[in-house]
This record gives structure tokens, C-alpha cells and sequence, in this order.
């Protein structure tokens, strides 16, 4: 029996000394701490696919300290986001999706919540056994970004990047040429006439051919129009939205040789290159172009916010998100990672690997913003605060990539000179009609 105790008082001892040492190690750090408790669901596992995202290479490599904060385990796939598109529906209809949470495009979530593929977070979100509302502070994110949770029928999705257009352009030759940043469109179209005249320099690169459309809606909201409103009631062929199709193709034709077939890697590369002068679009470039290792114009960039039209500012704001899937049985713990996720803290971490944050707090953050100019934090605080997100509709937002295409493919025929604005739109609107008619 002496043996026995002898032999066993090593063990006491160490379980004592392990004990206060594990209960230590389940502490939250500090910036974790809130009125939740981040261990309730631990032991759990939960598959969590990604799309080939820089925010999925930005988050993935903090994964384990999510994992030693809850004692959740997390299964991390990728794939790039075409095939994802086809793999999250086609999973969901045969009843073999094994993901808990994706990420995904907000324009989704008309289709997703109508079939019911992911679900509500609402009750997450609200519920403080699950969320501390001080701590997690939705109200952080910008107004476009909480505004793509409920884009569908109900709230199923939370923001994870923010990016708007915005104006960058070549201080160097706007200086030379005598030249202030533009704050209407008016002034731009006058300001890349000059430009062009001057032969520096192309005055403008701007979508003309693929996803010619998610820029275009700023314009058009900037000018009073839109393209339908949220009961399906087509609005692109209204004068305020015409007005907009019209000053794109006045712009056009400043840009460089072929701009019917431009898209986002044609702009990149014309301002990359120092081939054009002016850029409208995502605010996702300006990093790339601080990059001496993909531009020329290292240190001849300046930003401004985005333009002023007649209805005011109102740039085409995009949030990439993550959501959870309907079918999961392990709901909390993947609501933990989500919000996990687009914490301040792990969003702010992910910022200042290069990922532009949707919350509005990290753009007044000191640690961020001295990795960028100021005139980029400033054009991006200033435009953010208005900006919007696409149209909804109702039965619209079920077809809004067939919409999209129509609506490239008319506008197109207007930069080539082919068709004239109003008419041009009017047959869209009709085409619109007939697609939104055409949903149960």
C-alpha cells in the first residue's frame, strides 16, 4: 500500500501542477474577452470551405489560435470560387454538402435563402449567449456592409473585405497639366479630355466588356437612377439612369484602344503599366499599385473619393462574406468561428496583411492606417459612408447574374456607337421585364 501511494504521489503532484496551468491556458486573451464563453462548444469539429481569396490566405494561418481560444477544430478546404458555385449548389440539392460554413459573393443570398441553403444568423447575432453585442459591435461595420446580411430573404451572411470605387489617378501628370483631382463626373470627362489632348497619357481606363456593370451602378445611383427598385419595377431606362450609360460612353472614349473588351485585368494592367491616367473602379488596386514588383507608378499615385453626380456620392460598394449552411448540425460552433472571423481584432489583423476591412473603426486605426497614403484612407472613409450595394429586387436578385449579362452586352452596343443610350435601354428594360416575369 506504501508502495502503492508512493508510486501514485508523482502523479498527484502533477496533476496539481497541470490543472491551474490548463485552466490559464483556456483564458481568452484579452482582446477576446467578452460575455460569452468561447469554450462551450469545444471538442467539436466543423468543415469550413474557402474560396482561392487574398483574405483566405490572409485568415487561414490564424486558424489555430481560433482553435486553441474555443477547442473547436476546424477542417479548412479551398477551391477557386467558379467551381465552388457549382459544387455549394450542386452539394445542397443531392443532400451531400459537408461544409458547416462558405464564403461567398452577397448576391447570392437571393438564391441561397430562397432555397433555404444557408441559415439564419439573426438569432446568433442577437442572442447574447452567443454574441456580446459591445464586443462584437456589428454597428462597426459600414453601413453597405450590414446592409448585405439581410440581402436576401433573411439575414444569413456576415462581411469579410470592403471595397468601393473610388478615384486614383497620376498626380505626376494631373501636376504637370495643371490639373485638381475631379469631384463630378462632369469634371472628370473634362479633366481625361485634356489628358488624352496632352498625349501623356490615355485620360481614363474603364470597364467596357466583363462586369462593365458593377462600376456602372455607382454612376447610375450618382445620377438618381437604378435598375429596379426593391418590388421588381424596372428602372434603367429611366432618364437618370440613361444619363449615366451616356457619361460612361463620353469616358470611354479617352480610355485606350479596345475598352469594349475591358475588364477588371485590363483596367489593372493600363494603370499598372502608366498607360492610362484615371481609374473609377475597385479600390482593391490601389495596394497592387504601391507594389514595385507589379507597377510602374510607384509613387505617381494620388487617390480622391469617389465622384459627386446629380443625386450626390454614391459609389458601388462589394463585401465578399461567409455564411453558414443550413444543413450543418454544428450551427453554434460554426457561429463562433463567423464571428470569430469578422471580430475586430482578427479583422483588423487580416487588414494589416493588405485585405481592406468592412469595419469603419479599423480605417481610424493608427497601426492601419500608416500603411497606407492618407488620401487613400481619406477617399476610402469619405466614400464608404454612402456607398451601396446592388439591387435586391425580389424576384430580380434570383436571376441577377442573367440580368448582369444582359445588362453588359446593351451597354456595350452604346460604347461602340452601335445604339444610341435610350433606346439601347429601353430594350433592356424590356429584357429585364421578361427574365423577372419569368420567376415563380
Amino acid at each position: 500500500m506504501k508502495r502503492l501511494s508512493f508510486l501514485l504521489l508523482p502523479l498527484f503532484l502533477s496533476l496539481c501542477i497541470l490543472a491551474p496551468m490548463q485552466s490559464l491556458a483556456q483564458a481568452p486573451p484579452a482582446e477576446y474577452k467578452s460575455g460569452i464563453n468561447w469554450r462551450a462548444y469545444q471538442g467539436q469539429t466543423i468543415n469550413v470551405l474557402f474560396s482561392a481569396h487574398p483574405w483566405q490566405e490572409a485568415i487561414m494561418p490564424f486558424i489555430p489560435e481560433f482553435e486553441a481560444l474555443t477547442g473547436i477544430k476546424v477542417n479548412a478546404s479551398k477551391m477557386p470560387h467558379d467551381e465552388m458555385l457549382v459544387k455549394i449548389p450542386a452539394g445542397f440539392a443531392s443532400g451531400t454538402l459537408a461544409y458547416d460554413a462558405f464564403m461567398g459573393r452577397y448576391y447570392d443570398s437571393p438564391k441561397f435563402t430562397m432555397e433555404k441553403w444557408t441559415a439564419s444568423i439573426k438569432e446568433f447575432l442577437e442572442d447574447p449567449k452567443y454574441t456580446d453585442p459591445n464586443w462584437y459591435n456589428f454597428k462597426d461595420f459600414f453601413p453597405a456592409a450590414q446592409s448585405i446580411t439581410m440581402y436576401g430573404r433573411y439575414q444569413d451572411r456576415l462581411p469579410i473585405t470592403a471595397e468601393a470605387s473610388i478615384v486614383v489617378y497620376r498626380k505626376d501628370i494631373y501636376q504637370e497639366l495643371g490639373l485638381k483631382a475631379p469631384a463630378t463626373f462632369e469634371e472628370l470627362l473634362q479633366t481625361v479630355k485634356k489628358i488624352s489632348d496632352s498625349k501623356k497619357a490615355h485620360g481614363i481606363t474603364v470597364r467596357g466588356g466583363p462586369a462593365l456593370w458593377m462600376p456602372l451602378y455607382g454612376m447610375i445611383r450618382s445620377h438618381g437612377g437604378d435598375w429596379f427598385t426593391k418590388d421588381d419595377v424596372v428602372k434603367i431606362n429611366s432618364p437618370e439612369s440613361v444619363a449615366a450609360v451616356k457619361m460612361l460612353a463620353e469616358l470611354a472614349k479617352y480610355a485606350p484602344p479596345g475598352i469594349a473588351g475591358f475588364g477588371w485585368d485590363q483596367i489593372n494592367t493600363a494603370m499598372l503599366s502608366g498607360v492610362a491616367a484615371t481609374f473609377i473602379d475597385s479600390s482593391v488596386i490601389y495596394p497592387r499599385l504601391m507594389d514595385p514588383q507589379k507597377s510602374t507608378v510607384v509613387g505617381k499615385i494620388a487617390c480622391a473619393p469617389y465622384l459627386t453626380g446629380p443625386a450626390g456620392r454614391v459609389s458601388n460598394g462589394h463585401f465578399w462574406s461567409i455564411a453558414m449552411a443550413s444543413t450543418s448540425t454544428k450551427k453554434p460552433a460554426s457561429w463562433y468561428f463567423l464571428q470569430w472571423a469578422t471580430s475586430k481584432p482578427m479583422q483588423k489583423r487580416v487588414a494589416l496583411k493588405g485585405v481592406l476591412p468592412p469595419r469603419a473603426s479599423i480605417w481610424q486605426d493608427s497601426e492601419f492606417t500608416k500603411a497606407y497614403q492618407p488620401d487613400f484612407i481619406d477617399a476610402m472613409n469619405v466614400t464608404m459612408k454612402t456607398a451601396v450595394c446592388l439591387p435586391s429586387g425580389t424576384k430580380a436578385g434570383l436571376s441577377m447574374m442573367g440580368l448582369l449579362d444582359l445588362q453588359t452586352r446593351k451597354v456595350q452596343e452604346v460604347i461602340l456607337g452601335q445604339k444610341e443610350a435610350k433606346p439601347a435601354m429601353d430594350e433592356l428594360a424590356a429584357e429585364y421585364n421578361k427574365v423577372i416575369q419569368g420567376q415563380k
